[in-house]
């Protein structure tokens, strides 16, 4: 837990909105988890910088239902939101079944910050430009959607929600036997950037012109 404390000098003195946390560290019991979360909550505060857990493989937050578990002891923990994890870790079949939208709804509902990567059941980041990823693209906007939706319901007016772009190279990004990855990771981050600022002003018009 100590581990945090010069991350929260930095922030304090350079100045940042959160500190995203990965919990690196991997009890078996969900009560063995429960003295981390506490001490890093209590750091937390003492430093006045929110921090938020992430969804993440080979952490502690690895498995979703273990996950949704953590959040039953700590209904107000707040998360950032890596959804492509999950998708893979519990390779969900297509089409996604109602109940495994309603679990992701569940992460999404304590989400204060995403991470944008899209993913299929078997791959952690898909080709967003390819045409025949376009079912997953939709899936995951789809989850983003509610994700900001259910974050404005809750965040006071001058908050900040924070969508980070997240394609990472070899080996999150499928390559050609060559060696080179298959598409432009640059270009379609700035491709995710754009259909993000896009669902994000419609929500904004749907705040500003309400349906009579």
């Amino acid at each position: 837990m100590d581990d945090l404390k010069p991350i929260l000098e930095h922030v304090e003195e350079l100045g940042a909105d959160h500190v995203n946390l990965q919990p690196d560290v991997r009890p078996y019991r969900l009560e063995d988890c429960i003295p981390y979360i506490e001490g890093w909550r209590r750091l937390a505060h003492d430093a006045n910088v929110p921090v938020h857990i992430e969804t993440h493989r080979d952490r502690m937050t690895t498995d979703l239902f273990f996950t949704l578990q953590l959040l039953d002891c700590f209904p107000d923990l707040r998360l950032t939101a890596d959804l492509s994890h999950h998708v893979v870790g519990r390779e969900f079949a297509w089409p996604i079944a109602d109940e495994n939208h309603r679990l992701m709804h569940r992460i999404c509902d304590h989400a204060w910050g995403f991470h944008g990567r899209v993913a299929s059941r078997e791959q952690i980041q898909i080709q967003i430009s390819f045409p025949h990823m376009q079912h997953w693209v939709d899936l995951f906007m789809g989850w983003w959607e509610y994700g900001f939706r259910s974050w404005r319901r809750r965040a006071p007016k001058d908050a900040t929600l924070t969508f980070l772009c997240e394609l990472g190279p070899k080996e999150y990004a499928i390559t050609g036997r060559d060696g080179y990855e298959l598409s432009d990771r640059w270009e379609e981050a700035l491709m995710m950037k754009n259909m993000i600022r896009t669902l994000w002003n419609r929500l904004e018009e749907d705040v500003h012109c309400p349906a009579s």
